[in-house]
């Protein structure tokens, strides 16, 4: 449509040139003389541009350029890949990738650091509300599980878990909350303890001996900000090595539900060629 405008633009004024009838608001009279009028030129000539350069790149856009243009290549030549090229240790592996090159990296340092830290690391189930938490403790825990509650207040929850498993111990570091605690719950052991205390928690581990704590509940508020919660989250992961970890923690959970992998997202497998263009 750009260049068309341009070009009759461009027609109009050439009408003059060659003895035509004067297009209007294109000529002006010198000495008796119809002559074109310079300020119409210079609009014509930057119409029939601009014109010109529209066209030319919706026809890059729309991929309708001369056969001497090369054909864009797809993302499976391009070797661009998905979820089923990521080896079991997180690494995407190009779809190029031979046996060879496979058995490589199968025996490479980096593969084995990262199936060692997701074969050791625990499990994580984030909640929100109260009745999620409870909810999750309900589905997970086990007759024989031993469990270590982390902000376990005056017991509300605690009363859940207890019911639960075979060990409970709850830590809470406000003494009149655990005080309240021991009188409601007196069957369960309750510490006055600061959870980021870590020689602390682990002599509570050690005390369980030969076994461990197979489940963590942390509620150290919902609300809490999401660096305190991590934070916490990664000292208990190295510190006790559980099996599952379940927060209550609302950022960390908003987070979550925003959140992708590459390897799931449609641009993984388009090759990124929707980049730029608000590719979600």
């Amino acid at each position: 449509r750009a260049q068309a405008v341009g070009l009759s633009v461009w027609r109009g004024v050439g009408q003059c040139s060659l003895g035509a009838t004067p297009v209007e608001g294109t000529t002006m009279v010198v000495d008796g003389a119809a002559v074109l009028d310079p300020s119409a030129i210079l609009f014509a000539v930057s119409a029939a541009l601009l014109g010109f350069l529209a066209g030319l790149w919706v026809r890059r856009r729309t991929g309708s350029l001369d056969s001497s243009t090369p054909p864009r290549e797809s993302s499976v030549a391009r070797g661009y890949r998905r979820r089923d090229d990521m080896c079991a240790c997180g690494v995407l592996l190009p779809k190029t990738c031979t046996e060879q090159e496979r058995a490589r990296h199968l025996a490479s340092n980096r593969h084995r650091a990262n199936i060692l830290k997701l074969t050791t690391s625990c499990k994580v189930i984030v909640t929100e509300e109260v009745s999620e938490y409870r909810a999750a403790a309900t589905y997970l825990l086990k007759p024989d599980d031993c469990v270590l509650e982390v902000g376990s207040h005056v017991g509300g929850t605690t009363k859940v878990l207890a019911g639960l498993c075979r060990k409970l111990i709850g830590i809470d570091q406000q003494a009149d909350l655990v005080a309240q605690a021991r009188l409601k719950l007196p069957d369960v052991q309750f510490e006055v303890l600061d959870a980021f205390d870590t020689p602390k928690v682990l002599a509570l581990a050690r005390s369980l001996a030969p076994s461990k704590f197979h489940k963590v509940f942390i509620d150290i508020s919902g609300s809490r900000d999401i660096t305190t919660v991590v934070r916490l989250m990664d000292m208990y992961d190295n510190a006790l090595k559980p099996d599952v970890m379940v927060v209550k923690s609302q950022a960390l959970k908003r987070l979550l539900l925003r959140s992708q992998l590459w390897v799931d997202h449609p641009g993984c497998g388009d090759g990124g060629a929707s980049r730029g263009r608000g590719g979600r």
